[in-house]
């Protein structure tokens, strides 16, 4: 179930905004201040409901998602994700920190479109894996986990809907 939580949680950060014009940087991040409501799981399995709240502040922003006990689940998962933007390197730089001790650094490419692709760098559990992110409209997004980096073969899907 924890791994459930954690590409959830991964996955509702690894979304931006399509435009007409790219946008770069932590420009390319407003796209998620606010909340969201979610739907996610492992494919095959029931999903299960989470709240993600994103704020931007001094080139960081920060994501908190609080997944309250379904389930099987005995108690609230949580997890902090703060994601900012090394001008740099290129590249979008994404930590998370969640009440289990599990953590992980993950980067993308600055993207155009309405396609985003994350690839984790580093995990408490030393297996890495990727994202894509599919924003529909203004106000929803889809998102895809994969086990391991090459994986084309998803194990994790979900949707989240603007609350706010």
């Amino acid at each position: 179930m924890r791994k459930t939580i954690v590409l959830l949680a991964l996955a509702v950060g690894f979304t931006a905004p399509a435009s007409a014009q790219p946008m770069t940087g932590m420009a390319a991040l407003q796209y998620y201040v606010g909340t969201w409501s979610c739907m996610a799981g492992p494919v095959g399995s029931p999903p299960s409901t989470a709240t993600a709240t994103y704020t931007i502040d001094s080139g960081v922003m920060r994501e908190w998602v609080v997944v309250p006990p379904q389930g099987k689940m005995t108690s609230t998962y949580a997890l902090n994700i703060a994601t900012t933007y090394d001008a740099k390197n290129g590249r979008y730089v994404e930590t998370f920190l969640d009440n289990t001790s599990g953590w992980s650094v993950s980067f993308a490419q600055p993207w155009t479109g309405n396609t985003e692709q994350w690839t984790d760098q580093s995990t408490s559990t030393g297996k890495l894996g990727h994202g894509q992110t599919i924003r529909t409209d203004q106000n929803s997004f889809t998102f895809t986990g994969y086990p391991t980096v090459d994986s084309m073969q998803p194990d994790f899907k979900g949707t989240c809907k603007r609350s706010s």
